[in-house]
């Protein structure tokens, strides 16, 4: 299996408390060595740029990931879900990142974009414009075939620590790595079946202190089952990836369970397998999770997760 990782929300990950000892600096810093040792090389991360707005010292985390031969995506100034705004103001927060983020993506191998939460617009209206905003900015749409929930995991081992449940938490991370192995595999055989041919995945994590600390058992395992990491250049060269932004959607589904969804087909966005385990893992985050973002997994259907 081949697979370009990429990275979301650099700089700084607003949407979880890190725990004592961590920092966006720090958290970044720990995922770069984490790649260096595990010789993973020019992983896209797609930036906000808000955090410029809020201390330019910020600014430092994008200068190390591109001095580690890493590269630099447009993620949206303020990462609005584009659902809920216009298309107006929605290209007009592409192109304050746009600038803000001009000196590191100007570094990189191409212009990519990603949608907020991979949501390519609820009307055609918002999606036909953001579209043509995007390629008047020279920006290639990046989707996502692979996450791996992990921010609702490093809710779960961050409750589990903090209620003195330590060898729960201990046991959380080796479960993570057991599930991304099976997620993994999971999407690549639902993109052979959407699309008839091997494609290259694109996977994704966030800047969270909970990957950190199983980044390298992550790696080992992935490489174990044969995974091999690829430009992200390499994988958008599929043709199976010209239908992003092609359809109306509001749903947050990754890319290719929301390709079937578009042809009429529902299909599991986590493996059978592993669907009571993602289910806890929800459930352990709960105490830490705000009500804005209070999304459980209800069934083992794609759009209800």
């Amino acid at each position: 299996m081949r697979m370009a990782f990429t990275l979301d929300d650099l700089p700084v990950f607003p949407h979880l408390a890190l725990p004592d000892g961590h920092t966006p600096q720090s958290v970044a810093a720990e995922i770069i060595d984490a790649f260096k040792r595990n010789r993973v090389t020019g992983v896209f991360a797609f930036a906000n740029s808000w955090p410029l707005d809020v201390d330019p010292d910020y600014a430092r985390i994008l200068d190390d990931w591109v001095a580690a031969g890493h590269h630099i995506g447009n993620h949206t100034h303020t990462h609005p879900s584009l659902n809920l705004t216009s298309a107006d103001d929605f290209s007009h927060d592409i192109s304050v990142a746009d600038d803000l983020l001009a000196p590191w993506i100007s570094k990189a191998p191409l212009r990519a974009f990603r949608h907020p939460l991979e949501l390519w617009g609820n009307t055609e209206e918002k999606r036909v414009s953001v579209n043509a905003h995007l390629d008047h900015l020279g920006y290639q749409s990046a989707g996502v075939t692979s996450w791996f929930f992990e921010w609702e995991w490093d809710r779960a081992w961050r409750h589990l620590t903090q209620t003195g449940r330590v060898e729960e938490a201990e046991r959380l991370k080796a479960e993570f790595v057991d599930y991304a192995a099976a997620q993994v595999a999971y999407d690549a055989q639902t993109c052979r079946n959407v699309f008839g041919h091997e494609v290259i995945g694109i996977g994704l994590i966030h800047p969270v202190a909970f990957f950190t600390e199983v980044a390298d058992a992550f790696f080992a395992r992935l490489f174990a089952e044969s995974v091999a990491f690829v430009p992200l250049s390499e994988a958008l060269d599929d043709p199976a990836y010209l239908r992003s932004g092609t359809f109306v959607s509001d749903a947050f589904q990754v890319y290719q369970i929301k390709i079937a969804a578009a042809d009429g087909r529902a299909l599991d966005t986590v493996p059978p397998t592993h669907e009571a385990l993602i289910q806890r893992v929800f459930d352990l985050g709960t105490p830490l999770r705000p009500s804005r973002h209070g999304m459980l997994v209800q069934n083992r259907r794609a759009r209800n997760i």
